[in-house]
């Protein structure tokens, strides 16, 4: 296949991945969810002050951390702006996006948070998986 079309599939392929991503964690797909990583990922989460707010390696860690997030009426995780960079030949790309957090019920709603996320990525069988995601939340509302 012609090298320039692969990359355009590669590049539909994990914005879907990145789609399935927020789709799965604000309904409460939590195997769907889990299924967006590879068994050995990485995924870490700062909060604006510096501080960690996630911090998960391999699977063990996913699924507690996805058994335990809360779903809530009216959140839901956007990406934006991805800038990929893929390898076809290796199976490998990475994706660095702008991401919001939108939060709300039936009397207001808003950004809730935004910052940026880098993710590294691998071609499994099974389709693009994540192996590493850093996100970098630069501000936040105070809830």
């Amino acid at each position: 296949m012609d090298r320039e079309i692969r990359i355009l599939l590669d590049e539909r392929a994990l914005s879907g991945l990145l789609n399935r991503y927020c789709h799965t964690m604000d309904t409460g797909d939590n195997a769907g969810w889990l299924d967006c990583f590879t068994a050995d990922a990485v995924y870490e989460v700062g909060l604006p002050n510096g501080t960690v707010f996630v911090d998960l390696h391999g699977r063990d860690d996913f699924k507690t951390f996805i058994a335990n997030y809360p779903v809530r009426q009216g959140h839901k995780h956007v990406y934006v702006a991805p800038v990929y960079d893929v390898n076809p030949e290796a199976g490998t790309a990475t994706i660095e996006t702008y991401f919001f957090m939108l939060a709300g019920d039936a009397t207001h709603s808003g950004v809730s948070s935004l910052g940026r996320c880098h993710d590294e990525c691998v071609r499994t069988d099974a389709g693009w998986k994540i192996k590493l995601r850093r996100v970098v939340a630069e501000a936040m509302t105070p809830e």
